[in-house]
């Protein structure tokens, strides 16, 4: 049975077929199912998934309140790595300013290190021994730590891992390698267990059984193993240190890009569960601040629920302005079309991380050039001085530091944006802008825009400005001439931040917007099918299935071998006509995905679906005629056999 997070959902099947406005309005429903759930699966407001939730809080807080250390470890690959990083990143910072980093810490794992922060690398995700690396480097630390606790005489116990492992479709093969060396390791030791948690949106009994390859388990095999050891300690009635944390969301608008409702739902799963975990631990230095908290909430679950409560306002206050972000959305589709138009984002601090990994993810899922979609951090004050300042990396405030040498598309400064971006910009290109205070308002007024007017060639430039109830608004003037070609958007929301210094809501409002921006632009740029993706990337185990799944539906197929033999052909160039060698056909799937990067193959999709239409033969020729036509959509509406349209 298909996963649900790579099931076609049915309120999308249109998407292609409808305009800006309509496809906020169909992404508005989808993102709601995060709230209201999807069929009769367990939802995020089903008690079974909230008392999972608070036992892993509870669990957490014990060992804290115990004296141990705390090393809360978050992982995962592509998006869920991502967020693994920038939500461990904000919770770093409250507790730097707090000066509890000696008792809790919050680590984050992605496959393929810092690099894929930005642009992922070719099977990253399947390689079980660079995981194994990655989580003994943390537990190593651990180790370390502990050693200088004894040698310093200090008072606190050992420290532990909290490992929470995500990956959205129960399948990564990073997250089920770590899970398996953390199990054992476990079931070795008699005391201070690490805690465990595995996270993701698919019922347990749709985990991915299909064996891992250069590995002896599949992903089920260790969910298996997860829920023994789990019902073991039920059975001792001892307290758990493991947990399956699997709210239902249903298929994704886009179908299988999880950087979507699963990227969101995994954020809000976290940032709820840092949140109350901080919160039970020292109420007093990590209180709720939401506006409509009214110090009634006094217990965890009251506490939980509105927390929840209040992401689902957020959700219905960001498509509010559904008329507004549908502009934003023709703008970056015409830019996409143009061959020659980019999609830019810069934004302060949190929201220029939000901006960031959007752009990352526009190469896997829709084909995009390197540079179609970029964004960039705006300079952040540094602390010591008024004049001193810090800039891209340093703001990112990630594990390997400043990447900018690697190639144009880690060059995240907003210094690159003004001095490389906006000179070569063009009147095709579209630059979104967030902010969320009159500090932020300042420095966008005098150190940027200054440049983007000296520079403007009638881009189109849209300034998002997040209000609060609590916040004055920021102050423009209508008759100022430096703004005139600043299209704004109020973004009114009822709450900023759940903790002190955590302005989880603009961050998530900006990521619903951001991720309609660049699904729509590239739905209207013709990079989707339906609502299936038709240039994705062959990067890892997952998307190759994926891509089989996407030409046995579209070109309806009912035959999986078929399309994998499409899709083969078209990877290594080989026509029709002839025979597909014996030995390619036999080929494991990693080696499909190294020749891929080895030899740069592109739009490999689009040429199987069209090898699969029959009315073609040769993979070169689609080639040449996706270099005259490459809205891929237009070539499929020619080429496809009338009886399989959609």
């Amino acid at each position: 049975m298909t996963s649900i997070t790579e099931r076609i959902n049915e309120l999308t099947k249109d998407l292609d077929k409808v305009n800006s406005v309509g496809i906020l309005r169909l992404l508005r429903q989808c993102d709601s199912q995060i709230f209201s759930g999807y069929l009769d699966y367990q939802s995020l407001n089903d008690q079974f998934i909230q008392n999972e939730i608070k036992s892993l809080v509870d669990r957490i807080v014990d060992r804290l309140n115990q004296g141990y250390s705390i090393n809360v470890v978050t992982t995962g690959a592509g998006t869920s790595g991502r967020l693994a990083f920038f939500i461990s990143r904000s919770f770093n910072k409250i507790l730097k300013e707090k000066g509890f980093t000696n008792s809790i810490r919050f680590n984050y794992l992605i496959a393929g290190g810092d690099l894929c922060l930005t642009v992922g690398m070719e099977g990253a995700e399947d390689n079980i021994d660079q995981a194994l690396k990655d989580i003994k480097s943390q537990i190593n630390q651990s180790e370390i730590n502990n050693n200088n606790n004894n040698n310093n005489n200090n008072n606190n116990k050992k420290e532990i891992i909290v490992y929470i492992g995500v990956t959205c479709g129960f399948s990564a093969p990073y997250v089920a390698s770590q899970l398996k060396y953390l199990l054992d390791l476990n079931k070795q030791q008699n005391q201070s267990q690490h805690i465990i948690s595995l996270m993701g949106f698919n019922p347990i009994e749709l985990a991915r059984k299909i064996k891992i390859e250069k590995w002896d388990y599949s992903f089920n095999d260790i969910v298996i193993q997860l829920n023994q050891q789990r019902e073991l300690q039920i059975s001792k009635n001892e307290k758990l240190d493991y947990f399956i944390l699997n709210p239902i969301f249903g298929p994704e608008p886009l179908t299988g890009s999880t950087r979507m409702k699963s990227g969101t739902g995994t954020k809000i799963l976290l940032e709820l569960i840092f949140t109350l975990v901080l919160n039970k631990w020292k109420s007093i230095e990590f209180p709720i601040t939401l506006s409509n908290n009214n110090n009634n909430c006094n217990n965890d679950d009251e506490k939980l629920k509105l927390i929840l409560k209040n992401y689902e306002i957020t959700l219905r206050e960001t498509y509010y302005n559904i008329e507004s972000i549908s502009k934003i959305i023709d703008n970056v589709g015409n830019s996409l079309k143009s061959k020659v138009g980019h999609l830019y984002y810069l934004a302060p601090q949190s929201l220029g991380i939000v901006g960031f990994i959007d752009a990352s993810e526009t190469l896997p899922t829709f084909g995009a050039r390197p540079l179609d979609v970029c964004g960039f951090l705006m300079n952040q004050n540094g602390g010591g001085g008024d004049d001193e300042k810090i800039s891209g990396w340093k703001v990112m405030e990630n594990r390997d530091g400043d990447l900018s040498s690697v190639s144009e598309q880690y060059k995240i400064s907003q210094s690159n944006f003004l001095e490389t971006i906006l000179p070569n910009s063009n009147s095709n290109d579209t630059i979104v802008i967030s902010i969320s205070s009159n500090e932020e308002f300042n420095q966008f007024k005098f150190e940027i825009l200054p440049i983007l007017n000296d520079n403007f060639k009638n881009q189109s430039i849209h300034l998002l400005y997040f209000i609060n109830n609590q916040e004055e608004l920021i102050k423009t003037n209508d008759d100022d001439e430096s703004l005139k070609n600043i299209n704004f958007i109020k973004i009114k929301l009822t709450n900023n931040q759940v903790l002190n210094g955590l302005p989880c809501f603009n961050e998530i409002s900006l990521k619903w917007i951001l991720n309609s921006l660049t699904t729509g632009g590239f739905v209207l740029a013709g990079k989707v099918y339906a609502n299936r993706m038709i240039d994705l990337g062959l990067t890892n185990n997952k998307l190759f299935f994926r891509s089989c799944g996407i030409i046995n539906s579209i070109m309806d197929l009912n035959n999986e071998e078929m399309a994998r033999q499409f899709l083969l052909r078209s990877v290594y160039s080989i026509n029709t006509t002839s025979e597909l060698p014996i030995e390619i056909k036999e080929l494991p799937v990693y080696r499909h995905i190294e020749f891929c990067d080895e030899s740069k193959v592109k739009s490999i999709v689009p040429v199987a679906l069209l090898l699969a239409s029959g009315k073609f033969t040769s993979p070169s020729l689609i080639r040449e005629e996706i270099r005259k036509q490459p809205i891929i959509r237009i070539l499929l509406d020619q080429y496809k056999p009338k009886n399989n349209l959609n």
